[in-house]
């Protein structure tokens, strides 16, 4: 049995993709999982997928838009009324406005894109802090290298993300004398929304294959889920307020 079991986290965008990837991960090692998202389907998609992967697994599935102010509060209540405990917080659900320069990006964008993103991470992380206090608990939020490298027609999304890694120091300096690790992860992984964005913008991706030293896209459940998996456990809880690229190697640090 593993040491993570019975366990409990909360993961937004968990029904495809990254979260998803976290997701399987996460149920193998015995933990319960609450997956958000906006299409109640893909919820059920990805429920039944966890089950038939672990039979035992405890998947929770609530449908939510992380841009209502209000889902937050209602998806913390809920776990704490199915399980009574809340391990782990993965803010990873975002909308995802990307292929517009700086002059054309309209403030819809960027609206949708910060409540979406950076105004839904701070709300999940002030809902979900009194009940990771009491588990001396974990927080992962989402980055991206699109922020980090300041990659073009990101105008929106890029500087939305950096901002969620700046709120993700100052949290876990604020946080670690209660026990709460606060972490950020920039993926480069496999995902629907990926693929969608390669055949959008092939020009841009060719460009960022270029800087990958590996040379390949990674894998949402093998390259991410496992680091995740890891900064939960007893080993992993002397890390906080660190950036984890992976990424195969596209922004090595100096």
């Amino acid at each position: 049995m593993s040491t993570l079991t019975g366990k409990v986290a909360i993961i937004t965008g968990g029904s495809k993709g990254t979260g998803l990837g976290i997701a399987k991960a996460y149920v193998k090692e015995g933990i319960a999982v609450v997956l958000t998202g906006r299409n109640a389907d893909s919820l059920a998609t990805a429920k039944a997928e966890l089950e038939q992967l672990v039979p035992d697994a405890q998947v929770l599935a609530l449908a939510a838009d992380n841009k209502d102010p209000q889902v937050a509060e209602n998806v913390v209540a809920q776990t704490i009324e199915r399980f009574g405990r809340l391990d782990v917080l993965i803010n990873n659900a975002q909308e995802f406005r990307t292929g517009k320069t700086v002059e054309d990006t309209t403030w819809d964008d960027m609206q949708a894109t910060f409540e979406s993103g950076f105004f839904a991470t701070w709300r999940y992380m002030v809902a979900a802090l009194p009940h990771l206090k009491a588990t001396q608990g974990t927080v992962i939020n989402m980055g991206s290298g699109a922020g980090v490298q300041s990659v073009p027609r990101h105008a929106a999304y890029g500087p939305n993300k950096e901002a969620i890694r700046g709120l993700s120091r100052i949290a876990a300096k604020e946080w670690g004398a209660d026990g709460v690790t606060v972490n950020v992860i920039n993926p480069y992984v496999a995902s629907a929304e990926s693929e969608r964005y390669e055949k959008a913008h092939p020009e841009i991706i060719a460009e960022i294959m270029k800087t990958i030293a590996l040379g390949r896209i990674g894998d949402a459940e093998l390259n991410v889920g496992s680091l995740a998996v890891y900064l939960i456990s007893e080993g992993g809880k002397y890390m906080t307020g660190a950036s984890f690229d992976v990424d195969g190697g596209a922004f090595i640090r100096p």
